[in-house]
């Protein structure tokens, strides 16, 4: 079960992959789930058993990110400080957009992005509580810190930098401008 859900991941992935490679800065409008499939070499009732509609690539896009989290939630925790945890975990979020590229972020940007930017079951911001509450326990910060309000706090460095990224264009470092701010902002709060 767990294989076959993994290989389904994957198979997405790579069909999203090459779906952002035919898209351009007008995202899906322009491209037919007919153009979707002769590029994936895939039959129309094989997307539809990857995805429900073409609108539903943006959903499946958040899913596979939430995937690449939990995949990446060891190495991530494996840091000795929670600033070391949370500077990796921008880091892992700015390799994860990286990976997608530009498109497809322009993409999510322009789709109903509140419908995921903001959703607290998402394990990728459970990952990031866990992270918090613990430095909260272990006493790493040297001001009172809310956790509810530092999780808001670096996902509004990751989003802000994504839309810095789509406003400047394809050669932005994105990840870099990520962990850095969210470094400066670490740096004032931790012993």
């Amino acid at each position: 079960m767990f294989y076959e859900r993994e290989r389904s991941s994957k198979k997405k992935e790579e069909l999203i992959s090459i779906i952002v490679g035919l898209m351009d800065e007008e995202g899906l409008k322009n491209v037919t789930i007919k153009d979707i499939c002769k590029a994936t070499n895939i039959s129309i009732g094989a997307f539809y058993h990857y995805f429900q509609s073409k609108d539903s690539i943006v959903d499946e896009m958040f899913i596979l990110m939430d995937e690449f989290f939990l995949v990446s939630q060891e190495a991530i925790l494996q840091h000795p400080t929670t600033t070391e945890q949370i500077i990796d975990f921008v880091n892992h979020f700015g390799i994860y957009v990286e990976r997608w590229g530009y498109y497809a972020n322009l993409l999510i940007m322009r789709s109903h992005i509140t419908k995921y930017s903001h959703n607290k079951k998402r394990r990728l911001y459970g990952i990031l509580e866990e992270i918090i509450l613990k430095g909260i326990n272990d006493k790493e910060f040297k001001v009172k810190v809310d956790a509810e309000e530092l999780i808001v706090m670096i996902f509004v460095i990751m989003r802000g930098y994504l839309l810095e990224w789509v406003n400047r264009e394809h050669d932005y470092p994105v990840r870099d401008n990520m962990v850095k701010q969210a470094t400066y902002l670490l740096k004032s709060l931790t012993i």
